[in-house]
């Protein structure tokens, strides 16, 4: 397990494909850091426990630029209070965040308001 958190947040293979079918194919969001956010969100609100992605990943976003006020990072910090690398956490949150949108697409979910339910 690494003991240094990452400089970028990266998306897996199967992440950047969902993020292409809620963006390019299903229209849901006009960009793919709109749909990393709202995953992200998806897997906190599902109750998702820390952990870290084992995957490779390939980088995609700056922490900076993905969370510009810094409160998605304080919100983390605040729900997870162990978490010593917020940014691992982040990214792990919106990998599994996509593959639980991409189970529910396949379910036979609408919209993004479906999921909020």
């Amino acid at each position: 397990m690494p003991d240094e958190d990452r400089k970028q947040i990266g998306l897996t293979d199967d992440g950047k494909a969902t993020v292409a079918r809620l963006t390019d194919n299903l229209g849901w969001f006009d960009e793919a850091q709109d749909a990393g956010r709202f995953a992200c969100a998806h897997g906190i609100r599902s109750g998702i426990e820390p952990g870290q992605t084992d995957a490779p990943v390939e980088t995609r976003w700056s922490p900076d630029l993905f969370d510009p006020s810094g409160e998605i990072r304080a919100l983390l910090r605040a729900m997870y209070p162990d978490t010593t690398m917020p940014i691992r956490l982040m990214e792990y949150l919106i990998d599994e965040g996509l593959r639980r949108i991409a189970a529910k697409i396949d379910a036979g979910e609408d919209g993004p308001t479906e999921l909020l339910g």
